[in-house]
């Protein structure tokens, strides 16, 4: 954990001094709720961290250029993030509303059954 925060904070410090020489008041702006959505999205599996953070960040990086060359609104591609985030907390949603409980899965799989059995 200690090299894993060296190397952060080197990387945060060549971003900060290498770029504009400065901290700016916005340059964290909205990584929290990003952060939020794209461990939401990737249901805090550490493997589709890198999937759900490709697909939020291709979203974030093209809502302007969609912008410009689609002449369509930029809170379009909010509006995509939201409706994703919603989609996939909609199955908790459902459970919670309705009261459904998640049944563990059994430990043998069953794959045929018949005879009576």
């Amino acid at each position: 954990m200690a090299l894993s925060g060296a190397l952060a904070g080197m990387a945060g410090a060549g971003e900060v001094l290498g770029g504009q020489g400065y901290l700016s008041p916005d340059f964290f702006a909205g990584i929290g709720f990003d952060s939020i959505a794209v461990a939401l999205l990737a249901r805090s599996n550490p493997v589709g961290m890198i999937p759900a953070g490709i697909l939020w960040g291709a979203l974030l990086n093209g809502a302007g250029l969609m912008q410009i060359r689609a002449d369509l609104s930029i809170d379009l591609i909010k509006i995509v993030q939201a409706l994703i985030i919603m989609f996939v907390a909609a199955d908790q949603i459902v459970r919670w509303l309705y009261r459904i409980r998640v049944t563990p899965p059994s430990e043998e799989a069953v794959f045929s059954r018949g005879w009576g059995r």
